[in-house]
């Protein structure tokens, strides 16, 4: 029988080492591409890169059954679960759970069964995990991040003051961090070597805001001997705030993010 032709994507274009092993793929039989797939170690000569895995699982919509694509699926979740931080640590044999890594881990893994649902009946939303499958789930767990710190600021717990009873929102729950959700791509290592460049081309006002903010200067303080970004620039906070943000926005473009609104 003659090798399934491997159809290019609609808008990237994959890997060369990718488009190799799925063409030498097609050789396999069904359970040993399975055996195969369930590869965890990357330097095993077996192992499956995960955009090959992810190729192959959507090549199961010209399927007369789901049987195939139950079983590539469950592993795909594998190789997502795998990729994302682990919530659990142990420490003096008990288990602790990092709740606001587990509520990211969980966003993200609603997000790409959604995703993959989607993509089951037509169209190329999975497209890019085709393309570059580490990249891809660092996306996606900026996505989760905003999405669970967007929902979190909207369940911020009103209290009463106890002197005057009147409703007060809690300060400690509800001010944002220097490097919040939306700050995330400036540590995540995986936009480290395209990151520089991005920063470069931002505008001076913005380059040095999101220079300062690598460097772990706080945009504001009540204590004049602690150096912030709004001293050291002499503006006011909320300028730094909308500088931070404008420049997050053009590093997510930058970056190929988009604005993930």
């Amino acid at each position: 029988m003659n090798p399934r032709t491997i159809p290019p994507l609609s808008k990237y274009t994959r890997m060369t080492e990718v488009e190799a092993e799925l063409a030498g793929l097609e050789t396999l039989g069904f359970d040993e591409l399975i055996a195969r797939c369930e590869i965890s170690d990357r330097s095993n000569p077996g192992y499956i890169r995960s955009e090959s895995l992810v190729h192959r699982m959507r090549a199961t919509r010209s399927d007369n059954n789901d049987a195939r694509f139950n079983r590539l699926f469950v592993l795909f979740l594998r190789r997502i679960a795998r990729a994302l931080p682990r919530a659990e640590r142990t420490v003096d044999s008990k288990v602790l759970v990092d709740a606001a890594t587990k509520d990211i881990n969980d966003a993200a893994l609603d997000r790409i069964r959604l995703l993959v649902t989607l993509d089951r009946s037509g169209g190329d939303r999975l497209d890019f995990y085709e393309v570059h499958f580490d990249e891809a789930i660092a996306k996606l767990r900026l996505s989760a991040r905003r999405r669970v710190s967007v929902r979190a600021e909207r369940e911020t717990p009103i209290e009463v003051d106890d002197d005057s009873g009147t409703l007060v929102v809690s300060a400690q729950r509800t001010g944002a961090p220097a490097n919040g959700a939306d700050d995330a791509i400036l540590s995540d290592p995986i936009f480290r070597p395209r990151l520089l460049a991005a920063i470069d081309a931002l505008p001076q006002e913005q380059k040095e805001v999101i220079t300062m903010t690598l460097a772990n200067i706080p945009s504001q303080s009540s204590d004049p001997d602690i150096a912030s970004i709004s001293g050291l620039l002499h503006c006011d906070p909320r300028t730094v705030h909308n500088r931070r943000k404008r420049a997050i926005a053009a590093l997510r473009q930058a970056l190929g993010l988009g604005d993930d609104k």
